[in-house]
C-alpha cells in the first residue's frame, strides 16, 4: 500500500491487537473501518501516531486523495468535537487518513484544544 499524501510505502503496525497503516516518511496513519475508534478506546492507543506533528500541518494541506485502500476520492471529514482537527475519509470502505500528529492531538481533547476551535478560522474545503 502506498500512501496517498507522499506516495511511500506504508508499512502495519500494531499497538493493542489492532493493526494500523503508518507512512514510512510522512508517518500518517490509515485506519481501516473501525480501528481508529477501537484505538481512541485502547489505553495509549495515541501511541501509534509517532509523527511530527508539524510534518503533519504540511502535507494536511495536500487534498483530495484516494484511498489507498481501494482507490476511492476520500472526503475531507472534520472532528466534530475537535473542529480544528481535518483528517479524510473514504465514503466507499470506510477507511480514514490522519496526517501526523492528528491522531494523537485527536485522543488528547484539552482545554486548549477548546480555545483554538473558538478562534479557529473556517477551511477551505476545495
Amino acid at each position: 500500500m502506498k500512501c496517498p499524501k507522499c506516495t511511500s510505502a506504508m508499512e502495519k503496525v500494531y499497538f493493542a491487537r489492532i493493526e494500523v497503516d503508518r507512512c514510512t516518511n510522512c508517518q500518517g496513519l490509515f485506519f481501516d473501518e473501525l480501528e481508529k475508534d477501537a484505538l481512541q478506546e485502547a489505553p495509549k492507543g495515541d501511541r501509534v501516531d509517532i509523527g511530527d506533528r508539524q510534518k503533519g500541518r504540511q502535507y494536511n494541506k495536500i487534498h483530495p486523495i484516494d484511498c489507498p485502500r481501494c482507490g476511492g476520492r476520500m472526503i475531507r471529514m472534520v472532528d466534530v468535537d475537535q473542529p480544528h482537527i481535518w483528517f479524510e475519509k473514504c465514503g466507499a470502505c470506510g477507511g480514514a487518513f490522519f496526517d501526523a500528529g492528528e491522531f494523537r492531538d485527536l485522543k488528547h481533547h484539552t482545554i486548549a484544544d477548546y480555545v483554538r476551535d473558538l478562534f479557529a478560522k473556517e477551511r477551505n474545503r476545495g
